[in-house]
């Protein structure tokens, strides 16, 4: 047996090793929702995911920047001249982003660059490399943690933002690039050997290769780093294998964590673990305890189970789990497991549930026609679900209040009611399901729940709803039964999760624009919508309509905007799916109409929540300029009155001019009359 057989039979039994200590361990319970080309991703092989400073996601797929909002997937196309040589860059997908609003993505000898002002790609890279200081041959670029760029040229590396150079001095393919604790540049070779520069005077410190030169030249290939506190994790990829190590950087030593017969191809730190994307789902490493978990089977919404490979991994500002794989786009999980446990009929909850659910309707009083259910609370309140709405009736007054979708349901056909413990009242519908608050004996609000939080996409079926003792709600729909409790919702958590609303989409008289767009012949903005701060706009584009989102990933039709326009109207407005009448919508979209805007400046004020009650951020502030009309400016009323001036100015002097010579006459004629008298 050669020397390679026997090393990979060897990984091949560490690796069982590890997964039969896994299994002891409790298997991360995530339910995922999946996202591909038909939700508008370019395509369903997503590369590498980011999540930007301001919370909206940067997903690359094959040949596209994907951007997404809470809404839809807008992708930005390059085109084949758009690509910069990097000779020595044999590796795949790899994004950074400067500090100088670009996103530069690496891939196979190749490197483009976006602009992120314009969210456009830049045809000439290499004239923005040499603005940004570098004028010699570039063969690979990296950029560090603090997002400052490096460029290789020979043995040197070029440090531009910083005006530093630091020399290269191994012959091996330099692979990695990162600063630590802001003195100390590290350089991560093919080999697994980490040389270490003093970034002030370019000295060298100290090189440490990998463990064993022999185990660590099979994982040559690649090579993906990811910092936390003094540790480098490390990935190395050799033909099939591949190794995790890490790095301390203060005791100088390698150590390694696992390896694998497949590859391991990216990875993220969160929440105290390192979660590892690669061929067969997801490894999780505990850095306190050195745990690993290797989850394999991935559950997706409506209990489906997937198995699939996984390209990269990240986390968005709610804590939301994103996964990009090979094939089968991108899969999404919540921060938070839903509450709702959605129960097929071969299952035995379902089969139990179902049974109870059948004595409950076997007891049902005899409704009247267009009526599916009726239900009397603890407070002797009656509410009826009907075809059109649901009805509401209290014993002290006899006007019946009828609830709809302009209230906050997702569906005015009423299938269920049923109180929980709480005394609020949950509503069953053909579309989701409504959570009613009561507050003071009023309603006080409704929240609804659809698919995207694990509720089936179907219609429930009439008066098949039920409390438990233990205060959990049990709904059946057509395929599934729904089991959830009242108290799992985290209501408390979601209202200090902080929501950093953005502008997506502005309409002028009518038209999109974006940088660059013309309306009536005139420019209106030269940078990308989502860069916005400022805008002005003519007296005669004075129709403006503002799309906002709040980037609620986890529950979008749950997002609560605050909103207030200097200028139209100097009160808060809170709006929400509830209560806005359609202005925002069921994706947790803020549409803001602004008709006939007077001249002047108008500040808008928005905040975005998941709470109607709670606003954990200030408000972001957007200035609207609408220009005075030519004829009303300041410059015409000047004229005017320069001109008016000088019409006063020439009159008197002509007034004058004309009243001597009307003297010098008047005295000409009496010289001439006295001649004649005499």
């Amino acid at each position: 047996m050669t020397r390679k057989n026997i090393t990979g039979f060897i990984v091949l039994l560490l690796t069982c090793l590890i997964q039969g200590t896994s299994a002891l361990a409790a298997v991360e319970d995530r339910v995922f929702f999946a996202f591909d080309a038909s939700n508008g991703l370019s395509d369903n092989s997503a590369q590498t995911i980011k999540c930007t400073k301001t919370g909206r996601m940067v997903i690359t797929t094959i040949g596209h920047i994907n951007f997404y909002d809470g809404d839809a997937f807008v992708h930005i196309d390059p085109r084949p001249e758009d690509a910069f040589p990097l000779p020595k860059y044999n590796g795949h997908y790899h994004l950074y982003f400067d500090k100088h609003h670009h996103l530069w993505l690496k891939d196979k000898f190749t490197v483009t660059c976006l602009d992120l002002m314009t969210e456009r790609f830049i045809h000439n890279v290499g004239g923005v490399i040499r603005d940004l200081g570098m004028n010699r041959e570039v063969e690979d670029l990296f950029a560090d943690v603090n997002n400052h760029l490096w460029f290789l040229s020979g043995d040197k590396l070029y440090g531009t933002d910083l005006n530093v150079v630091i020399p290269v001095r191994l012959s091996d393919e330099l692979q990695d690039v990162d600063v630590y604790d802001n003195h100390l540049l590290l350089e991560f070779f093919g080999n697994g050997t980490v040389a270490a520069y003093n970034l002030e005077t370019g000295k060298h410190m100290f090189d440490v290769p990998a463990l064993t030169e022999d185990g660590m030249s099979d994982y040559g290939k690649s090579s993906v780093i990811c910092p936390e506190g003094n540790v480098y994790y490390q990935i190395r990829n050799g033909d099939k294998e591949a190794v995790l190590t890490c790095f301390d950087v203060e005791k100088r030593e390698w150590r390694v964590l696992m390896t694998t017969p497949y590859h391991l191809n990216n990875m993220v730190v969160h929440d105290g673990k390192l979660y590892v994307a690669s061929e067969y789902g997801y490894w999780t490493y505990n850095i306190s305890t050195g745990e690993t978990q290797h989850q394999e089977t991935l559950t997706l919404t409506e209990g489906k189970q997937l198995q699939t490979d996984i390209n990269t991994i990240a986390f968005d500002r709610q804590g939301g789990m994103w996964m990009g794989t090979e094939k089968r786009g991108i899969l999404y999980s919540k921060y938070f497991k839903s509450p709702f446990i959605c129960y097929t009929w071969d299952r035995p909850e379902a089969m139990r549930y179902g049974a109870m659910l059948d004595r409950v309707v076997q007891n049902a009083e005899t409704l009247g026609r267009h009526v599916n259910c009726r239900y009397r609370d603890s407070r002797g309140w009656i509410w009826t679900g009907t075809y059109t709405g649901l009805q509401l009736q209290k014993p002290d007054e006899k006007e019946v209040r009828v609830y709809t979708r302009r209230d906050g349901l997702m569906n005015e056909m009423i299938h269920s009611v049923i109180e929980d413990n709480n005394h609020d009242v949950w509503v069953a519908t053909s579309y989701g399901i409504s959570h009613i608050f009561i507050r003071d004996d009023k309603v006080y609000n409704i929240e609804s729940y659809i698919n995207r939080d694990n509720v089936p996409n179907e219609s429930f079926v009439n008066g098949k709803a039920m409390k438990l003792d233990d205060g959990t709600i049990v709904m059946q729909s057509l395929d599934h039964v729904v089991a959830f409790n009242p108290n799992d919702f985290h209501t408390d958590l979601l209202a200090k999760m902080t929501l950093l609303p953005k502008l997506i989409k502005v309409l002028v008289n009518g038209t999109f624009i974006n940088a660059g767009t013309k309306v009536n012949g005139k420019v209106i903005i030269d940078r990308s919508v989502t860069r916005l701060k400022d805008m002005v706009v003519s007296y005669d584009q004075n129709t403006i309509s503002m799309t906002f989102s709040g980037l609620n990933f986890m529950r979008p039709i749950q997002t609560y905007y605050r909103v207030r326009v200097k200028g139209v109207y100097d009160d808060w407005h809170v709006l929400s799916f509830a209560n806005s009448s359609g202005r925002v919508d069921r994706n947790g979209l803020l549409h803001l109409p602004l008709s006939a805007l007077k001249p002047g400046k108008y500040d808008i004020e928005v905040q975005a929540s998941m709470s109607k009650d709670d606003w954990p951020v200030d408000p972001f502030v957007w200035t609207l300029y609408v220009k005075q009309p030519w004829w009303r400016s300041t410059g015409i009323y000047i004229l005017l009155a320069l001109l008016l001036l000088s019409l006063i100015i020439a009159n008197f002097v002509f007034f004058n001019h004309n009243t001597r010579l009307r003297m010098i006459c008047n005295r000409e004629e009496e010289d001439i009359m006295r001649r004649i008298r005499n």
